[in-house]
């Protein structure tokens, strides 16, 4: 009996120790779990200061963003309303034109009438510089078309000046080595060397005439859309019939016609074009006449040689003159 009593002892002890270990265990599972739980709490909390704060410095750098565009765009405009500005003031006087008023010549050919400018080409010589395709059919008698060259502001005929040829400036090896590769020959440009026909009636020999278009500066290669722009030439829409020597002829008179560069044609350069400059589009009054003559425009600088107006684009409405870029006429390979 006794030994039995010990045994339920001993058993009720050993059952009293398991529970407590089951117990121990547990409680330290659940320690265990309230921690991990606060542990990701407050990684969770640190995450969302983390994104909070990251969320506010985003914030704050599109608002700098933003206003440094606005800041940019604020400045591109007065830069551009400053350039425009500067573009619109500039103007071309009568003043600045008048030197070379009577460096602009009127040609005759067979089929075509057009324009040409005087040029004193340094190891050429004295030569009319105009469209290839006024020239293209001279007068069948003597190879030749006629220059009339006006010794007056006022555009009176004091005279001609036939030629020894018609040569365009591809070919121009004839006359100077320094020249041969002067012009791409995708220009329509085309020079004339003068002679003197009938000395005896011209005021001013082939020297005293007027060259100082070939003097003045070549305008920058490409010149901003808005630049003024002036045409000097004899367009068809001034053409009266006159009396001349007992003779009716029909003659056109010196005219000036303004406007700006209105866009840059740009199909003659790059991949699909074969000239290194743009060409130029403008709003100044042009008829065919005017081909060959010469195009001014002016910049900071001053007055310069912007071209040779070369041709008419017609739209639905309105047409543009296309002016030759002076720098495409003398461009060198």
């Amino acid at each position: 009996m006794k030994s039995n009593k010990i045994l339920i002892l001993t058993t009720a002890f050993a059952s009293i120790l398991t529970l407590s270990g089951v117990g121990y265990v547990s409680v330290r599972q659940y320690q265990n779990y309230q921690e991990a739980r606060v542990g990701e709490a407050k990684q969770a909390q640190e995450q969302s200061i983390a994104l909070r704060d990251a969320a506010v410095e985003i914030k704050k750098l599109k608002q700098e963003s933003e206003l440094a565009k606005q800041k940019q765009t604020s400045l591109e405009e007065r830069v551009g309303d400053a350039a425009k500005s500067s573009v619109q003031n500039l103007s071309i006087s009568s003043t600045e034109l008048a030197p070379y008023l009577t460096g602009v010549v009127e040609i005759d050919c067979v089929d075509t009438k057009g324009s040409g400018s005087l040029w004193n080409l340094p190891g050429v010589g004295y030569v009319v510089l105009t469209n290839k395709h006024v020239v293209t059919k001279p007068y069948p008698a003597t190879g030749t078309c006629w220059v009339m060259i006006s010794d007056s502001e006022r555009s009176k005929i004091s005279g001609d000046f036939n030629t020894i040829g018609v040569y365009d400036l591809n070919p121009i090896k004839r006359f100077a080595y320094k020249y041969q590769q002067a012009v791409n020959s995708k220009v329509d440009i085309a020079v004339y060397p003068i002679e003197n026909k009938n000395f005896a009636e011209i005021s001013n020999p082939i020297e005293g005439l007027n060259y100082k278009i070939s003097s003045l500066k070549k305008c920058p290669e490409e010149m901003p859309a808005g630049s003024p722009i002036v045409l000097l030439g004899f367009p068809a829409f001034t053409e009266k019939t006159i009396e001349v020597f007992g003779s009716s002829q029909n003659k056109s008179f010196r005219t000036i016609t303004n406007g700006i560069i209105s866009a840059h044609d740009t199909s003659v350069t790059g991949i699909f074009g074969d000239l290194p400059y743009v060409n130029y589009f403008v709003s100044a009054k042009i008829d065919s006449g005017n081909s060959g003559g010469i195009a001014f425009s002016k910049d900071s600088r001053g007055l310069c040689v912007l071209g040779i107006p070369t041709w008419l684009t017609v739209g639905n409405y309105e047409t543009q003159g296309l002016i030759q870029n002076i720098h495409n006429a003398f461009y060198s390979k």
